[in-house]
C-alpha cells in the first residue's frame, strides 16, 4: 500500500478544492448526510480498484450516494455489533459482581477491570475493523451488493491474500487522517469539517488499494460492472 498516495491523490484533481467543500457542507446535514458521504467514499474506493484517471468523483449522484452509504453503514454495524455486545455483556458482569461486595477496594479494583476490559475491546474492535473494513469495503464498492458484504468465506479468504503488510499500513493511515481531520479545530473548528472530509477521502483510498491487493489485481480491470444495490 501507497500511503503517500492515499495522502495526496485528492489534490490531483483540478477541482478538488470545490468538490471537498461540497462533502465537507454535506456532511453537516444530520444523519443523512453522513449517509451520502460515505457513499461518495465508497466510490473513491471504487475508483481507485480501476485505476480510474480522475481521482475524485463529481457531486453528480447524490441519491446514488445516499442509498450505498446507507447499507454500507448497516452493514457495518452488523458486523461490528457481535462484537460491541460481547465486552459490553462482560464489562456490565465485572461491574455488577463487584458492587455486589459492597467495599470500597473491591469497586476500585471492579472499576480498573472494567476500564482494562473496555481498552481491550477498543483494540480488539479497532484490529477487527482494520482486518475486515477495507474488505467490506472493497466488496461493496466494486459488487455493489448488499450480501457480498456478508459472504463470510471469501471474505476470510480475501482478508489472507491481502497479507499482514498492507493492513498494517492502512492502519498507519487511519492515525494520519485521524490526525489530519482533527487538524480543522485550529480553524475555529470550522474547517474540522472539510479536514474530516478529507480524512475519510484518505482512508477510502487507501481501503481501494488493500482490496486491490485482496483481489490481486495488477492490471486495470477491462470495466467496472453495473450498479446494483
Amino acid at each position: 500500500m501507497d500511503i503517500g498516495r492515499a495522502l495526496s491523490f485528492v489534490f490531483d484533481d483540478e477541482e478538488w478544492v470545490k468538490k471537498v467543500l461540497i462533502g465537507g457542507l454535506l456532511s453537516l446535514i444530520p444523519l443523512v448526510g453522513g449517509f451520502i458521504v460515505y457513499g461518495y467514499m465508497l466510490e473513491i474506493a471504487r475508483r481507485v480498484y480501476y485505476n480510474s484517471t480522475e481521482p475524485l468523483p463529481e457531486w453528480d449522484d447524490i441519491g446514488g450516494y445516499l442509498a450505498r452509504g446507507f447499507f454500507y453503514v448497516v452493514a457495518v454495524f452488523v458486523w461490528f455489533l457481535p462484537v460491541m455486545l460481547l465486552f459490553g455483556c462482560v464489562a456490565v458482569a465485572i461491574i455488577a459482581s463487584g458492587s455486589a461486595f459492597g467495599d470500597d477496594a473491591a469497586a476500585a479494583l471492579t472499576g480498573i477491570a472494567a476500564f482494562g476490559l473496555i481498552s481491550v475491546g477498543i483494540l480488539i474492535v479497532m484490529l477487527w475493523a482494520v482486518a475486515f473494513l477495507p474488505i467490506i469495503t472493497g466488496r461493496y464498492a466494486i459488487e455493489q451488493r448488499f450480501g457480498a458484504m456478508f459472504q463470510f468465506g471469501e471474505i476470510l479468504t480475501e482478508v489472507r491474500r491481502a497479507g499482514a503488510v498492507p493492513i498494517l499500513l492502512l492502519l498507519v493511515t487511519y492515525f494520519v487522517a485521524g490526525f489530519i481531520g482533527q487538524l480543522g479545530v485550529l480553524a475555529c473548528f470550522i474547517g474540522v469539517i472539510f479536514t474530516s472530509f478529507y480524512a475519510n477521502a484518505v482512508v477510502a483510498h487507501g481501503a481501494g488499494q488493500v482490496y486491490r491487493q485482496a483481489r490481486g489485481v495488477d492490471a486495470t480491470p477491462a470495466e467496472s460492472p453495473v450498479q446494483q444495490f
